[in-house]
């Protein structure tokens, strides 16, 4: 008897061939003119234009509304802007050093792609070290966890950001062990779960972690950052042994070392450390520098 009285509906009319194409249409025409304007941006060498063109991507309200924007696309979209994200930071890297719009691109890439775990990892290690930002590369990761609670790369990125820079040692060790947990967890992760905090600030265990980082990517770009934070680690830790040494020294002779070979010559250091920039360390006022200028510290 119900179906006698149902109203009979008509079968939904499909979208025609222009409306169903429309979005990629749209979307691959400002991509193509974007990239017609940093050619002509380059040709002209201006490279604080070029930055503009970059900049085009925070015109975009938000990752969602290319999403919505692109509908089925959105893998299409989302490559695009990997590719973005990549060249912004390869060309920073390569310039001046400064990513205003790091942050912005990798959270329009991942509301994208919310299960892009290694856009994540990317992101979140480059805007803590790069980019010099480690909140906000930590609120990435958090946004990550949220979509992918069984990624354990994500807490494990957010633990060793927490060792690393913020030196919260007894967050890093929670985070390290809630990793450690998780589906197909890297062996490393409850080793670090275990010595975060015993060994907090350690040279050789920092050491360790940035050779395990290095060890466990594929990614160039990652792998040249792992290096160039080695030789950091190698330089302040250059700085810190002379820096004792010449502590030590004082307070025995009460007076400093006129040099810091007087250091080698009267056995408080074997040797004088190799600074990895290909300069030297030097004394001054009671204080141990070295003469690569900051400026050319990676």
């Amino acid at each position: 008897m119900l179906e006698e009285i149902r109203p009979v509906s008509s079968p939904p009319r499909s979208p025609g061939l222009l409306a169903r194409l429309l979005p990629v249409v749209v979307i691959c025409w400002g991509f193509v003119g974007v990239y017609l304007l940093q050619l002509s941006i380059d040709h002209a060498g201006e490279n604080r234009m070029r930055e503009k063109v970059v900049q085009e991507l925070a015109y975009f309200p938000s990752g969602k509304f290319i999403r919505e924007a692109s509908v089925e696309y959105s893998d299409l979209a989302a490559d695009w802007v990997w590719l973005r994200a990549t060249q912004y930071y390869g060309f920073h890297l390569m310039t001046d050093r400064k990513y205003e719009w790091l942050g912005h691109v990798f959270g329009i890439l991942t509301t994208l792609d919310p299960e892009f775990v290694g856009a994540y990892h990317f992101g979140a290690i480059t805007l803590a070290w790069d980019a010099r930002l480690p909140a906000e590369a930590i609120a990435f990761l958090v946004k990550g966890m949220k979509a992918n609670p069984m990624e354990w790369q994500l807490p494990f990125d957010a633990a060793f950001i927490s060792y690393m820079v913020s030196k919260d040692y007894e967050t890093a060790g929670a985070l390290f062990e809630i990793a450690s947990r998780l589906p197909n967890a890297w062996f490393v992760a409850s080793r670090w779960a275990a010595v975060a905090v015993a060994k907090a600030g350690d040279y050789e265990t920092a050491k360790q972690m940035w050779l395990d980082i290095y060890n466990g990517t594929e990614n160039k770009a990652l792998r040249s950052l792992v290096v160039r934070q080695l030789r950091n680690l190698n330089l302040n830790r250059g700085l810190d042994i002379l820096q004792k040494a010449v502590d030590r020294f004082r307070e025995d002779k009460g007076r400093l070392p006129t040099a810091l070979s007087e250091l080698v010559r009267t056995g408080y250091v074997t040797r004088i450390p190799p600074e990895p920039y290909d300069h030297e360390y030097y004394l001054e006022g009671g204080t141990v520098k070295s003469s690569t200028p900051p400026g050319e510290r990676d």
